[in-house]
C-alpha cells in the first residue's frame, strides 16, 4: 500500500499578496485550521504514515505548526480542564512522520520540481501522492478522499493517477481539459489540453493537482522540457508525458473541491465549510440574510 504522501509549500502566493508576506498561503485558516490541515488528515485516514513537506527558504511557520508541542496551552488546557476537549485540534499529527525539503531560488521553477526535489525520500516506493497545499476536497462525513484515490490507482493497475472534476462548458476554456478513453470500466488520461478555445475541450473534466505517482516519474521530469507559454516545469506536463505509454487513471472525487490560492475562493471555501458545522451555520445564513437581503 502507499504509505508516503508529498506535499508542495514552495509557491509565492503573490495572489493573497501581502498576508503571504509573513505566512504562506497553505497556512491561511479555513475556520480554525489552516489549509494544509485539511490535506495532512485525509492522508493520515488514508493510512499514511509519512509526509514530505516541499517548503521555501526561511519557511518556518508551517515546520512550527507539525513539529511543536505548545506546551504552555498543553498547561493552560490542563490546568482549566479542557484539554480532552482540544484533543483532536493539537494533536492530530502525533502517529506520522515529517520531513521538510527545501526549494531555493537557483532551483528550476514549476508544479513538477518538488517531485523532483523529494526524490531521494520517495525513490524506493512502489507509489506515492502528490498534493498541491493550498487546495482540499471536503467532504462534512470526514470520507478520505486520499483512500479512495489509491484504491483506484491499484484497481486498475496503474502506473499514475489524475484527480479531476467537472465543469460547465463556458468555464472549460480556463482550466486544463483532461482527454480521456474507457478500458475495462475505468478511465483513462490520454492528454490535458491547456485552456482550450469554446467549444474544441475534448471533455468536461478538468485537472485539479493530486496525484498518484510511481517512481517513472523522476525519469520523466528529469528530461522534460520547459512548458513554452512560460518556461516553467509543470506537473501537468509530467502526467501528459507519462500518459502516452502507461494507464494513468483518472480520479473524480465525491466530496467539494475548494481552494484556497486566491481571495475570493479562500471566501468560499470558508463559508462551504462553515456551513456544515450546527454551531456556526445558523448565526452565518442570519447573517447573509441581514447583510444582503436573502
Amino acid at each position: 500500500m502507499i504509505k508516503k504522501a508529498l506535499i508542495t509549500s514552495a509557491g509565492f502566493g503573490t495572489r493573497l499578496l501581502p498576508i503571504t508576506k509573513t505566512i504562506q498561503k497553505e497556512m491561511l485558516p479555513i475556520l480554525n485550521r489552516p489549509i494544509i490541515d485539511y490535506i495532512v488528515k485525509d492522508c493520515i485516514d488514508a493510512g499514511i504514515t509519512e509526509i514530505i513537506f516541499v517548503v521555501k527558504e526561511s519557511e518556518n511557520k508551517l515546520v512550527e505548526h507539525f513539529y511543536t508541542e505548545y506546551r504552555s496551552i498543553k498547561q493552560h488546557l490542563e490546568k482549566m480542564g479542557k484539554l480532552n476537549s482540544f484533543q483532536d485540534q493539537l494533536f492530530i499529527h502525533e502517529n506520522i512522520k515529517f520531513r521538510f525539503v527545501t526549494q531555493t531560488i537557483a532551483d528550476r521553477y514549476g508544479t513538477a520540481i518538488p517531485v523532483e526535489l523529494a526524490k531521494k525520500h520517495l525513490i524506493d516506493e512502489e507509489a506515492f501522492l502528490v498534493f498541491m497545499g493550498d487546495d482540499f476536497i471536503f467532504n462534512a462525513d470526514e470520507r478520505s478522499e486520499a483512500k479512495q484515490m489509491i484504491d483506484l490507482f491499484y484497481r486498475s493497475n496503474s502506473k499514475g493517477l489524475v484527480t479531476c472534476i467537472t465543469k460547465p462548458d463556458e468555464e472549460l476554456n480556463n482550466f486544463g481539459v483532461a482527454e480521456i478513453r474507457t478500458e475495462n470500466g475505468f478511465t483513462f488520461l490520454t492528454n490535458l489540453v491547456e485552456k482550450p478555445k469554446f467549444g474544441e475541450a475534448p471533455s468536461n473534466l478538468i485537472n485539479i493537482s493530486k496525484y498518484i505517482f510511481t517512481p517513472e516519474i523522476f525519469d520523466i521530469i528529469a528530461n522534460q522540457k520547459p512548458n513554452k507559454s512560460n518556461n516553467e516545469y509543470y506537473i501537468t506536463d509530467s502526467a501528459t508525458i507519462l500518459a502516452q505509454n502507461n494507464n494513468v487513471s483518472v480520479y473524480t472525487p465525491r466530496g467539494r473541491y475548494l481552494d484556497g490560492g486566491n481571495l475570493i475562493n479562500w471566501l468560499k471555501a470558508n463559508i462551504v465549510v462553515a456551513n456544515t458545522k450546527e454551531d456556526l451555520k445558523h448565526d452565518l445564513k442570519l447573517f447573509v440574510k441581514e447583510e444582503f437581503g436573502f
